[in-house]
């Protein structure tokens, strides 16, 4: 396994929408596996493709169970502390509104309340092309939502108000290069 460069904004690659992935072999899992080594050595929950410069429609999640670090709540959920492969996912349906402070590691140290759908159903395939669906609520519905985006190519400053769009990509713009990258070593906290 290998820990891929996380490309950062405002690189095209984070606003292209991904293809759908037809071929699940080899080269796909050694892909995944990357892709959850990335996500882990940056302390992201989630990452998606684009981030790693790949415009295929895979996502990546694991939340780890830190009593309340990411949550309000103290109870365990199924999903914490599970490594999920999603690829070429669509939601089926969305359920009640939630807001969620989020970040996301190709807009390092930006942090934002963002409103999503408070429960979600997604169809998805593993990495072997097995069929898949999950309904998930809270913060993996907020995760699932994210990392869609992504993959559609929509970054989560386009869910904010366009003032707070506007300061945020105007900072990230003086930051640097438009198509810099960084090898994240656990310095970002949340995807």
């Amino acid at each position: 396994m290998a820990v891929l460069d996380v490309v950062v904004y405002p690189a095209e690659v984070l606003e292209t929408s991904a293809s759908e992935v037809t071929e699940f072999g080899s080269k796909l899992r050694n892909f995944v596996a990357d892709m959850h080594e990335t996500m882990h050595a940056a302390g992201g929950i989630g990452l998606a493709a684009n981030q790693v410069g790949s415009l295929q429609r895979v996502i990546v999640i694991n939340i780890p169970y830190d009593g309340d670090r990411y949550e309000e709540t103290d109870s365990k959920e199924v999903w914490h502390d599970t490594p999920f492969t999603i690829i070429n996912p669509k939601i089926t349906k969305k359920e009640g509104k939630f807001k969620y402070q989020e970040g996301c590691l190709s807009f390092p140290d930006i942090f934002e309340v963002v409103q999503r759908a408070h429960t979600v159903t997604v169809e998805y395939q593993d990495e072997f092309g097995k069929k898949q669906e999950i309904t998930a609520s809270g913060l993996m519905a907020v995760c699932l939502q994210h990392e869609i985006d992504h993959i559609d190519g929509i970054v989560f400053v386009e869910r904010m108000s366009r003032l707070k769009q506007n300061i945020v990509k105007k900072k990230l713009v003086r930051r640097g290069n438009p198509e810099s990258s960084i090898n994240n070593t656990g310095e970002q906290d949340v995807e």
